[in-house]
């Protein structure tokens, strides 16, 4: 691990005002190694710190640190199985939903379920505009190809809170209490946080804070298993500690199959939830991105992790610089092979 390589490119991205800002945090087994926040939160309209503190809108990360666990502890619990069909883990007859009736558990996790990668709801009522994503034709043959979808994992997050029983933002509880997670959190009250904004929509002259970023995570009130998470960078440390050395929260067993990858045989990288960035024996190197810019890396083997979160997207989403300094920072920690 290079960490003052990793440091200095970091710093010297914010100098170049390639980002804004950001909270880091890159750590072994117990230890940490880098825990810093630099830059600005918010530049327009006026200059913000960035702090350890500062809350985050995850986007995709939400996905594996809201709903991953979640379906881990059913799949323990022997509530699901990774055979488990779509209607049944809802409850629903499969007549009702006939493109949907064959769609796994597996495949939603692995994102070969053929489902289109986003769209917009519509209806009035939350419950119409899930609606409206459940009649959505399949636009890929399931499990023929591995393509990314936000579909995948609202069903998954309807899924966990159908069989809890109880809506995802109070479900998330059994794992976020546990792990000491006490600031991640969909829809925060904005009087308690200082927030990285994000984007400067079209026709407005503020940009978005403290509020949601992804437009499908609105108009399901902010509460949804493929974004709409919030948290800080100590409390996603918390979580990469407990999948990396254990916590009665997380099944480990299910930990360890999630990391390995899942479709191979389809020329991906997909585990169950994560995305295969090294493949080796001994232990993957996975992690996922969310679109505003944040990052989360496990290195299973060497029980190493980074996270790694920007506001990107701030004041407007065609920034693409990040992509080259997440490939260089990965290069830093994890090494090259």
């Amino acid at each position: 691990m290079q960490i003052s390589r990793a440091q200095s490119l970091l710093r010297a991205a914010v100098d170049a005002r390639r980002i804004p800002g950001y909270a880091v945090l890159i750590g072994r087994g117990d230890g940490v190694l880098l825990r810093e926040a630099y830059g600005c939160a918010q530049w327009i309209p006026s200059e913000m710190p960035m702090t350890v503190d500062t809350l985050f809108d995850l986007a995709s990360l939400t996905k594996v640190t809201a709903v991953w666990p979640l379906i881990l502890r059913l799949l323990d619990a022997g509530a699901l199985a990774l055979d488990t069909r779509w209607p049944a883990a809802m409850g629903l007859p499969p007549e009702k939903y006939p493109h949907l009736s064959q769609t796994t558990i597996f495949q939603l996790l692995t994102h070969t379920a053929g489902l289109t990668e986003f769209m917009d709801t519509e209806g009035g009522s939350r419950e119409e505009r899930l609606e409206s994503l459940y009649r959505a034709p399949l636009k890929y043959a399931p499990g023929e190809q591995a393509v990314y979808s936000d579909l995948s994992f609202i069903f998954l997050g309807e899924i966990a809170a159908r069989q809890l029983g109880m809506p995802l933002d109070r479900a998330v509880g059994a794992v976020f209490g546990p792990l000491g997670m006490r600031d991640t959190m969909f829809n925060p009250p904005r009087e308690k946080y200082a927030f990285a904004a994000t984007e400067i929509r079209a026709g407005q002259t503020l940009p978005v804070y403290g509020t949601v970023h992804d437009e499908r995570a609105r108009q399901l009130g902010g509460v949804a298993g493929h974004a709409g998470l919030f948290s800080h960078v100590d409390d996603m440390g918390r979580f990469a500690h407990a999948i990396l050395l254990g916590h009665e929260a997380l099944p480990g067993a299910w930990v360890a199959r999630s990391l390995a990858n899942q479709t191979e045989h389809l020329g991906g990288n997909r585990a169950l939830g994560w995305v295969v960035y090294r493949q080796r024996p001994g232990g993957n190197i996975v992690g996922h991105t969310g679109f505003t810019g944040t990052s989360l890396w496990l290195d299973a083997r060497d029980m190493c992790y980074c996270v790694l979160l920007t506001n990107r997207v701030h004041p407007s989403r065609a920034n693409a610089e990040l992509g080259a300094i997440r490939e260089a920072l990965f290069c830093a920690v994890f090494g090259e092979e």
